[in-house]
């Protein structure tokens, strides 16, 4: 029966990567969820998770999977270039569909048009991770904004450390620090103050010789100025030894907000030397498990009618255009407009 009738939804699992296997932890554990297919042009690889969570159907492309049985949406969780081709096969084969996938969409703002547009001439909806808004702490912290008890925001300070350091590899060949971190929180604080930049400034250091030789940054501060006045600042850095640092504080003319970081446990040791606290989670699958599966649950009901998507082609247009802006400032040494 169609899945508005059931209440049961089919979803197919594209990509087998780290995040493949997070996404397929996640659908694994909600009701109502039934993972029918994982698709990788890397059968192998596919056929092993597959095989760990009892998925039968496994193929190389999205017309392979639909001779194997029908779904009712797609969660891409491949490579930013790997966005649009699939997208498009889903339109070709699987009109009407509903897509979710990693962000941003594709790599440019102009992309991400194109790829919305493909999906919507056929009836199918995008749904873009941003999981910040997922997150209960998060929405909490936005919700006092956006309630005006903050009163007027002025100031909100970012910090995103990464942990464990990503390979040195995947830094050379992708991991462009403002296009690949910041745009999370420009998401969130941009939701939450609804608001939009006029303009960035950004700078970074590389710590290690082989990046900096390559150009390549793993440290960077952005300071955002939005067009009602707030201004945002951003630190973030690929490597926090500690563990995984997220923070986000928000002031105001009446209060302030922030996002602390959950830790490992909460026990507190103490002694003649002093007190002791565990390390914050280790990292973004631990961190943010419970948005991931928020996330999820929330794609559920959109194919079922029953919920919509809180970003839209807008928000992931604007998001893309400031972290571009960012990699701009820092290439020029300048403040860049964000019209320009």
């Amino acid at each position: 029966p169609p899945p508005a009738l059931s209440g049961m939804v089919r979803l197919a699992l594209i990509g087998t990567g780290r995040m493949g296997v997070i996404r397929m932890r996640c659908m694994q554990s909600l009701p109502g969820v039934t993972v029918s297919h994982v698709i990788d042009n890397n059968e192998a690889q596919a056929k092993r998770l597959a095989d760990t969570w009892g998925v039968e159907n496994v193929a190389g492309s999205i017309q392979e999977a639909l001779t194997l049985g029908d779904v009712d949406g797609f969660v891409i969780s491949t490579p930013t270039g790997s966005h649009i081709p699939i997208i498009k096969d889903i339109a070709k084969h699987a009109p009407g569909k509903t897509i979710f996938t990693e962000k941003p969409v594709a790599d440019n703002s102009a992309d991400i048009g194109e790829a919305f547009k493909i999906a919507g001439d056929v009836g199918s909806q995008i749904c873009c991770s941003f999981q910040r808004r997922f997150d209960t702490t998060y929405v909490k912290a936005s919700e006092a904004v956006s309630t005006g008890s903050l009163g007027k925001i002025h100031n909100v300070n970012v910090v995103f450390g990464d942990h464990p350091c990503p390979p040195i590899e995947f830094l050379i060949d992708g991991g462009d620090i403002f296009m690949d971190l910041a745009p999370h929180d420009l998401d969130y604080v941009f939701n939450a103050l609804n608001d939009t930049a006029s303009s960035v400034y950004a700078t970074g250091c590389s710590s290690d010789p082989v990046l900096e030789e390559k150009g390549v940054l793993d440290n960077a501060t952005m300071v955002v100025t939005m067009k009602k006045g707030a201004v945002v600042t951003m630190q973030m850095s690929r490597s926090a030894v500690y563990g995984y640092d997220q923070r986000c504080e928000f002031f105001g003319t009446g209060g302030s907000a922030s996002v602390s970081n959950p830790k490992e446990h909460d026990a507190i040791i103490r002694t003649v030397d002093g007190s002791k606290t565990s390390r914050f989670a280790h990292s973004f699958p631990e961190r943010f498990d419970t948005a991931f599966k928020k996330e999820l649950e929330t794609f559920k009901g959109v194919i079922l009618g029953k919920g919509t998507w809180p970003v839209d082609e807008l928000a992931c247009k604007v998001v893309q255009n400031v972290a571009d802006a960012a990699r701009r400032s820092h290439k020029e040494g300048r403040v860049v407009k964000i019209e320009e």
